[in-house]
């Protein structure tokens, strides 16, 4: 499912829309498609399940996959991983493969420490665990988003999404569904996105291993937003992980690498099936 311009990415979202259930738990919405075992799939910082449209629609034949839209009202990724937990259970869901893209990566961490018997596999892409060499930078972004003119917020996101989503053909509809998830969830959503960011920056020196099984790590030696040292810190918890670094792909991999993707993700979750 490589990109096939703004005509092709608009037919595989409505083809999305069209195969997934939505579901709604408290203030969570979530979207299920397919059957087998269940694939939890976490969005980055944007927050939007759709973000995941190519690779749903490319597990769907073989697995459940359920999708979630982060609510703006959570200031930690601790509350996250809690709502996740509360839709799992509306769903009757008692074991997941669990794979987070950039924030979702940080999120999915969070996760296993809140729930290690839930979880069957992990798969982190284009992200790694921020830390103290963070605080400073997260908090000047947050009291900016606070301080500065909305829509000056907006254009800066507009621009800092095309410079990440470089290499997809895809960018233009991304930045334009990210940009409208922004104006729905507001200031304070937007807020809150960047105050679970900084928590974890101030507490990730602490944590030490906590769950034990497969794990893939999938990367882009070319990311622009996550460093090895992010990198680093996660690799510390999982020693025992995969890690597959393709040479270029930006911070993104399901949108500027989605076939790519779809294979790894398919074969990690195969070999973890089957274990």
């Amino acid at each position: 499912m490589s990109g096939g311009g703004v005509h092709g990415i608009e037919q595989r979202a409505a083809e999305f829309e069209r195969l997934h259930r939505v579901g709604e738990s408290a203030d969570w919405r979530y979207y299920t498609a397919g059957e087998g075992e269940t694939v939890l799939l976490l969005p980055g910082g944007a927050g939007i399940g759709i973000g995941w449209l190519d690779l749903a629609l490319g597990l769907r034949t073989d697995y459940r996959t359920l999708t979630v839209d982060y609510p703006p009202s959570a200031g930690t990724l601790d509350e996250l991983a809690e709502g996740l937990l509360r839709v799992l259970d509306a769903e009757g869901v008692d074991r997941v493969h669990v794979v987070g893209q950039s924030a979702g990566g940080m999120l999915a961490e969070v996760f296993t420490r809140h729930a290690p018997d839930r979880v069957a596999s992990l798969v982190f892409s284009g992200t790694g665990l921020y830390g103290a060499e963070d605080v400073a930078r997260l908090g000047a972004r947050l009291a900016a988003i606070r301080d500065a003119p909305w829509e000056q917020t907006l254009a800066a996101a507009r621009d800092a999404l095309r410079a990440a989503w470089r290499d997809s053909p895809d960018a233009g509809f991304w930045v334009a569904r990210v940009d409208a998830a922004y104006r729905r969830s507001g200031r304070d959503g937007l807020v809150n996105s960047y105050a679970a960011l900084l928590d974890l920056a101030h507490r990730s020196a602490g944590l030490r291993p906590a769950w034990h099984g497969p794990v893939l790590v999938l990367a882009a030696a070319d990311d622009p937003l996550i460093t090895p040292v992010h990198r680093q810190r996660l690799l510390d918890l999982h020693p025992g992980a995969e890690v597959r670094v393709f040479p270029d792909g930006g911070h993104s991999l399901p949108l500027t690498r989605p076939a790519d993707y779809l294979a790894e993700v398919t074969r990690h979750l195969r070999a973890a099936g089957a274990r």
